[in-house]
């Protein structure tokens, strides 16, 4: 079920399905959508609260993540950099 697509079975009923099934991501899907339209019904934000909660946490929060591509980038640059150093040695012998 596509998030952009027909919205005709975002229903309870389709989202309990899902998370019976272990399909929690569309679950939470379906109840975000569903508090969007009617934000004011707690049953729906347990519902969500209890599928996200099944949902298996992110490998590290951002600040250690960019942080990794951060120092793989000045990896890359660096290697790069003796690489060329390497060529012009070469080419100077």
């Amino acid at each position: 079920m596509e998030s952009t697509g027909d919205k005709t079975f975002y229903t309870v009923t389709m989202a309990r399905v899902y998370a019976d099934q272990g399909r929690y991501e569309q679950a939470a899907r379906i109840y975000r959508y569903l508090l969007d339209q009617t934000p004011d019904r707690p049953d729906l934000k347990q519902a969500l609260e209890a599928v996200t909660s099944m949902l298996p946490d992110p490998p590290g929060d951002w600040h250690d993540i960019s942080g990794l591509i951060e120092r793989w980038v000045r990896l890359m640059v660096r290697r790069n950099a003796i690489r060329r150093l390497q060529q012009c040695r070469v080419q100077n012998k």
